[in-house]
């Protein structure tokens, strides 16, 4: 197996910002080899797996590793999960006096889950075309709620203070980064006369409250220059005053265009309204990004217009940031055209990488990280931040449905990537906290 040059500046990249040093990554026939200017000594990545940089559906099968016995801490647990075509050659890790060889493919295994290989070319989709967790080696192999690859690196570290004891490695703190799509800000604000009267009967006649056959039209036609109080969708105060109060900054992600009228936005961002929501949001000290419209995952022209709207709306309202980001609408992602489209159009993160109908580590991590084409061999100028919930998922009949104690799969993700201090990425829209149940499990999330 050989390596070309932009594999190995990206594993580089990936290791200087998960430790905060300059390694230097070397090929010498089938093997890898890690050093650090001005030391003799050598980690050695002897057993490649080829698997690992192959794309699509995958011959991997899972075998387990217990760090304890070669006196090493797991961060989850002592038992890590190890995809692997071949049998595992234990020990894994083999100290000696110039360094160390380690005998699992930890540098594969980070390739092939964050650059997600086996989702490229994959036709098993549903029926908005993504790839589903079901789908997916993690699930089929019962680690999909673990960072794995968090996991390995840990253990990577743990080699690495054996080998050169005085190297600073860096450190990283846990962080909650609260996410909102906004796909409806308002619920009546904004609705054409058809809808509105759909909304308004589902009401009545499904939950038997009256008072929306008045409450309905006097919200929408008292929408113009800001949203009604009284719209149930209309939470971004409250959903602020709840982050401001634990000391978090939350991000919310706006539609700026139209490429299918059936899933896309009601609202545009030329509405007076939408432009004091995001007015309030800058003066508050959140993030503004861009949600793409339903078919610009696999539409460049269409998400660089939309940015490009964003972008010029904020401007004209005098709201500047150091970094524009977002997630694409229902999630869908193309592996790795939607990537590079974001990266093309000059975006500085994506947060799209999680599953809809699972909740868990679609990337295998929790960690922030440069992404990196697969196909073309490229280094990328984008981050990846992993999506790792979002509460249509855990809570709603059609994915997992979790209707006994919703907020301890939520709390038990974010110990998890307490634990390999990471960052939990939630995703709650605005439009779900109808209920009151939905606020405390929000709230406890924090």
């Amino acid at each position: 197996m050989s390596f070309s040059q932009d594999q190995l500046d990206w594993f580089k990249q990936i290791f200087f910002e998960r430790f905060g040093i300059g390694f230097i990554f070397e090929c010498a026939e089938d093997t890898v080899l890690l050093r650090v200017d001005g030391s003799e000594k050598i980690i050695t990545f002897s057993n490649i797996d080829i698997a690992f940089y192959k794309f699509g559906e995958t011959n991997l099968n899972c075998y387990e590793w217990d760090a304890k016995k070669e006196s090493y801490q797991g961060a989850i647990a002592s038992i890590l999960r190890a995809p692997s075509t071949k049998e595992l050659m234990l020990p894994i890790i083999n100290l000696h006096a110039n360094g160390a060889v380690i005998n699992y493919d930890i540098l594969g295994l980070a390739y092939w889950m964050l650059n997600r290989l086996e989702e490229v070319g994959r036709t098993d989709l549903d029926n908005h075309e993504r790839f589903s967790a079901k789908s997916s080696h993690a699930w089929k192999n019962n680690y999909l709620n673990r960072p794995i690859v968090d996991e390995w690196l840990e253990i990577l570290k743990q080699v690495i203070q054996h080998v050169w004891p005085n190297l600073k490695i860096k450190e990283h703190k846990f962080q909650l980064n609260i996410t909102h799509d906004v796909d409806r800000p308002a619920r009546f604000g904004f609705a054409n006369p058809i809808n509105l009267v759909k909304s308004v009967l589902g009401d009545v006649i499904k939950r038997k409250d009256l008072s929306s056959l008045f409450l309905g039209p006097y919200i929408r036609f008292n929408t113009e220059k800001e949203l009604h109080t009284k719209d149930p969708f209309n939470t971004f105060e409250w959903i602020m005053d709840v982050s401001e109060r634990n000391s978090v900054k939350s991000a919310f992600y706006f539609i700026c265009g139209s490429t299918d009228q059936t899933k896309d936005a009601d609202y545009t961002l030329q509405h007076p309204a939408i432009q004091k929501l995001l007015m309030d949001i800058h003066a508050r000290g959140h993030e503004i990004g861009l949600h793409p419209s339903y078919n610009c995952y696999k539409n460049k022209e269409a998400l660089a217009q939309e940015f490009t709207n964003l972008k010029e709306t904020c401007r004209h309202l005098g709201i500047q940031q150091s970094e524009w980001g977002g997630r694409m609408h229902f999630l869908r992602w193309k592996h790795p055209e939607t990537m590079l489209y974001w990266n093309e159009c000059g975006l500085s993160y994506d947060s799209t990488l999680g599953y809809a109908d699972y909740a868990g580590f679609r990337a295998g991590s929790c960690h922030e990280y440069t992404a990196f084409d697969p196909v073309g061999h490229k280094v990328l100028n984008l981050k990846i931040k992993p999506l790792i919930a979002m509460e249509c998922t855990v809570l709603h009949d059609r994915y997992m449905a979790i209707d006994e104690n919703p907020l301890e799969v939520f709390l038990e993700l974010k110990e998890k990537c307490q634990k390999v201090n990471g960052v939990f990425t939630l995703l709650w829209h605005n439009s779900e906290f109808t209920k009151e149940a939905y606020r405390s499990i929000y709230q406890g999330v924090f």
